[in-house]
């Protein structure tokens, strides 16, 4: 571990010098060690600061796969961190730079500005003309260092600014990513079963995707109303079908009758009355089309209800529809 402790601090290229020179002390270091892959990488990362310590860890995220083999990492800050001298390498680097397996693409065409100007570095104020000229020269570069998939969608379409093809290209990215996945799904599941996805699988996938567009749709305007809606439903289906666990079912036919009671807001007998109807409720400030007033809605609007219905027969009622006075010794 002592000579672990004489290596530098490696922070970027112009406070450090060059990476290579800085690598080949780290690694005489780690050979008197017997380390493993993993420890490697630790130590490796104890010694990084900065920029070079950033790109580390941007590395390890966007390819974690990568990131777990040490010679990687290194081929990988070489690329970034490696001297050079001369403009001559600089431009050879800017235009053979591609894109990593996996590496976001706002990564990738920041990592090809700097390039570029390190290549090309400004000399004063431009013009108009060449300020264009030089990101347009970005933008090829951009596309050609792409994935050859990416590269057919994007290299005959012109883009009005370097912003804009870095959005095409990601949303681009994506969709390619979405539909790799998905044959990946299909195969995974043609392997299992046969040599095709079972139709029963296919017709459920395309059930959900379409399930799922209606729910987009219509999810902002209609959540609330189907929330009441639901509500409803639940309070109404608990009052009807309450009962005793212990009840008996030999009891005589009248022990399940019950009360029917009018709402003359529904202008129904049931189980509720007009001051515990929760539709009411729900619509106590709807505006009904018909008469005007609040309150209502027009499927429940006064001016069009019907006569008030007699009970149902054979159950007892605790109010007596209007117009009815019969009583004891009637008729």
């Amino acid at each position: 571990m002592q000579a672990l402790i004489s290596v530098t601090i490696f922070c970027d290229r112009d406070t450090s010098g060059r990476f290579d020179d800085w690598v080949a002390h780290l690694e005489a270091a780690l050979a008197l060690g017997d380390f493993d892959e993993g420890r490697k990488l630790q130590l490796m990362r104890s010694k990084l600061y900065g920029e070079a310590a950033e790109e580390f860890d941007t590395f390890k995220l966007d390819n974690p796969i990568r990131a777990r083999a040490y010679a990687d990492v290194k081929t990988r800050l070489m690329k970034l961190f490696h001297s050079m001298e001369t403009r001559s390498q600089r431009s050879v680097e800017f235009h053979n730079m591609t894109r990593e397996p996996e590496e976001n693409m706002r990564r990738y065409a920041n990592r090809m500005r700097k390039a570029f100007h390190l290549a090309y570095p400004l000399k004063g104020t431009l013009d108009p003309t060449t300020n264009a000229s030089r990101e347009q020269m970005m933008m090829d570069r951009f596309i050609e260092g792409l994935q050859s998939e990416l590269q057919a969608r994007l290299k005959h379409k012109e883009f009005p600014s370097f912003e804009k093809l870095i959005d095409k290209a990601e949303l681009i990215a994506m969709a390619l990513e979405e539909a790799q996945t998905r044959s990946r799904v299909h195969a995974v599941f043609a392997a299992r079963e046969g040599a095709a996805p079972q139709p029963d699988f296919a017709r459920v996938m395309e059930a959900l995707e379409r399930l799922n567009e209606k729910v987009d749709r219509k999810a902002t305007t209609h959540h609330e109303e189907l929330q009441n809606s639901l509500a409803q439903m639940k309070k109404q289906l608990t009052q009807q079908v309450r009962f005793s666990p212990q009840q008996s079912f030999t009891q005589q036919p009248g022990a399940f009758r019950r009360a029917a009671v009018f709402c003359d807001f529904h202008n129904t007998w049931g189980s509720h009355s007009e001051e515990d109807c929760h539709v009411k409720m729900m619509m106590a400030n709807d505006r009904c089309h018909l008469c005007k007033n609040v309150g209502h809605r027009a499927s429940y609007c006064p001016t069009i209800k019907n006569p008030k219905p007699p009970p149902p027969s054979g159950v007892a009622s605790s109010n007596t529809p209007s117009g009815s006075h019969s009583g004891p010794g009637g008729n």
